[in-house]
C-alpha cells in the first residue's frame, strides 16, 4: 500500500469535503458488500461481515499511481447473496469533483450470486486518457445487485451514475489515483511499425472525411506511421458517413485502404472495430505518379464511447506470392508496403442535421468495388438511375436494380440514385 505525505493526507481531506456525492442503497450492504479491490499498489480486503458494514466506506488514504495514456487491469471480489451485481469503476479524469463527464466510467463486469464464503471476483481494465489532468484524484468502485439479471444473464446494468440515489443492494468504495501526466511517444499507446521487418513506404495522399480534406505529401520519403492526430474529425452517433481515399498504387490492382477506430476507447483496434474501404483504382487521380482511390461508408455505431479517440487509415499491398502473405492489419507486420496515418474522431450526441450523414434507410448500391455489375437496394423503391464520369458526364441511365458495368474502362463513377418518394442519393463506385 503507498504512503501518504502530509500534504497528500491534505489534499485527500480537502477531496473528501468537496462536491462528490454518495450513492444510496434501499437494503443495504449485508452479504453484497466489496471484499476486495486490487488495482496498481492498491490491494484492500475489507469486511464481509453482515450487520456492521456501511454502504460507504472511504479508503482514499490508499492510491496508486498511474500513467496517463496507459491501461491497467482491476480486480473486484465481493458476495451476492441471491441475484448476481453489477460492478461500474468511476474515475475523476477532469478533477472537476464528479464522475458525470465522458470515459469515467468502466463497466468492470458482473458477479454471480454468492455467500460472502465463496465470493466470487471480475476483473476488468480501466483505459487512463492521455489528456487525463495530472495530480490526486477520486476513484469509486460501485457494486449493486441487478434483480433482472437474475432471469435474464443480458439485462441491462443497474448502475446509471456514481451517485444512483435507486440502488437496491451493494456497497461503495473510494479510493486515490495519483495520474502522472502523458509522456508516451507516438503512435503509443496503440502499435507501431515495431514488427515490421522489410518496409516500402508507399504513401496515402489525401483523406476526405466527415467534411474536411487532409492532403499529405507522396514523394516516397515519408514516414511509415505519420500523426495527424492534431486533424480532428468529428462524427455523430448512429450516423454514417462517406470516406474516400487517396494515394500511391505502383500500378498494382490490391492495394487496399481500412479504417481502424477505437470506438470503446481501449486503446487497441478490436476486431468490431475495422472498416474495409476496398482497393485503390489505379485511376490516376495524383499527376506523374502511378495512383488511385477508393471509396467507402464509415457507420458510427449509436453505442460508440463519446470523446476523442484514435483513426487509423491503413492503406496496404495485400499480396499472396513469393514474397508471403502480405494484408492490411491495423498494426503493420512483416513485409509491409504502403502506409499509416493517424487522425483523431471526435463522437459526439446523435446530430441528424449533420449534412455528411447518410441515411440508413435510403439506398444502398453493392458490390463496391465491382468488376461487372452493381446492384441497387432502396427502402422506398428505385425509380431510376444515372451513372456519371468524375467530370459530371452522364455515361447511362436506367431503371433496372441491376446496374451492369461491364462496359465502362476502370475506375471511379459517380451513380446518382432516384426512389420513388422523389428523394436522390449519390455514391461513388469503383470499376475494377
Amino acid at each position: 500500500m503507498k504512503k501518504l505525505s502530509t500534504l497528500s493526507a491534505v489534499v485527500f481531506y480537502m477531496m473528501m469535503n468537496a462536491q462528490y456525492c454518495t450513492p444510496s442503497f434501499q437494503y443495504g450492504a449485508d452479504s453484497n458488500m466489496i471484499t476486495n479491490v486490487s488495482f496498481g499498489t492498491i490491494n484492500n480486503t475489507s469486511s464481509s461481515q453482515s450487520g456492521s458494514t456501511q454502504v460507504y466506506e472511504n479508503f482514499t488514504t490508499m492510491s496508486t499511481d498511474l500513467q496517463a495514456g496507459n491501461s491497467y487491469q482491476i480486480s473486484v471480489k465481493g458476495p451476492s447473496s441471491t441475484f448476481p451485481s453489477d460492478v461500474v469503476v468511476f474515475i475523476d479524469f477532469n478533477k472537476n469533483g464528479n464522475f458525470d463527464d465522458a470515459g469515467e466510467s468502466f463497466n468492470i463486469g458482473r458477479l454471480g450470486a454468492a455467500n460472502p464464503f465463496n465470493a466470487m471476483t471480475i476483473t476488468g481494465t480501466i483505459a487512463v486518457p492521455s489528456h487525463a489532468a495530472s495530480g490526486v484524484t477520486r476513484m469509486r468502485v460501485l457494486k449493486n445487485t441487478n434483480t433482472a439479471a437474475y432471469s435474464d444473464p443480458n439485462a441491462a446494468n443497474s448502475i446509471h451514475t456514481a451517485c444512483d440515489n435507486g440502488l437496491r443492494a451493494g456497497q461503495a468504495e473510494d479510493y486515490t489515483v495519483n495520474i502522472a501526466g502523458n509522456n508516451v511517444v507516438f503512435p503509443s499507446p496503440y502499435c507501431g511499425a515495431e514488427n515490421v521487418n522489410t518496409l516500402t513506404v508507399s504513401e496515402i495522399t489525401k483523406v476526405e472525411f466527415a467534411g474536411i480534406s487532409r492532403e499529405s505529401i507522396i514523394d516516397g520519403n515519408s514516414d511509415v506511421i505519420e500523426n495527424f492526430t492534431s486533424t480532428v474529425f468529428n462524427v455523430s452517433r448512429g450516423t454514417s458517413y462517406p470516406i474516400t481515399i487517396t494515394g500511391g498504387t505502383q500500378g498494382q490492382t490490391t492495394v487496399s485502404a481500412y479504417a481502424y477506430i477505437d470506438l470503446n476507447h481501449n486503446n487497441v483496434f478490436d476486431a468490431n472495430e475495422v472498416f474495409n474501404l476496398g482497393y485503390l483504382d489505379n485511376s490516376d487521380p495524383i499527376p506523374g505518379r502511378q495512383s488511385g482511390l477508393t471509396s467507402g461508408t464509415i457507420d458510427i455505431p449509436a453505442d460508440a464511447t463519446l470523446g476523442e479517440t484514435r483513426f487509423r487509415i491503413v492503406k496496404a499491398y495485400e499480396s499472396s506470392s513469393w514474397m508471403g502473405t502480405l494484408e492490411n492489419r491495423p498494426c503493420p507486420s512483416g513485409w509491409f508496403i504502403g502506409q499509416v496515418e493517424d487522425y483523431t474522431l471526435k463522437v459526439k450526441a446523435s446530430n441528424l442535421a449533420t449534412s455528411e450523414v447518410v441515411k440508413r434507410s435510403s439506398s444502398r448500391i453493392y458490390p463496391n468495388p465491382t468488376s461487372d455489375s452493381v446492384y441497387v437496394k432502396t427502402d422506398a423503391g428505385l425509380e431510376k438511375y444515372e451513372i456519371y464520369n468524375l467530370t459530371g458526364q452522364k455515361l447511362a441511365e436506367g431503371t433496372s436494380d441491376v446496374i451492369n458495368m461491364e462496359s465502362l474502362t476502370s475506375g471511379t463513377y459517380l451513380i446518382k440514385i432516384h426512389t420513388r418518394d422523389q428523394k436522390s442519393t449519390t455514391e461513388k463506385v469503383i470499376k475494377k
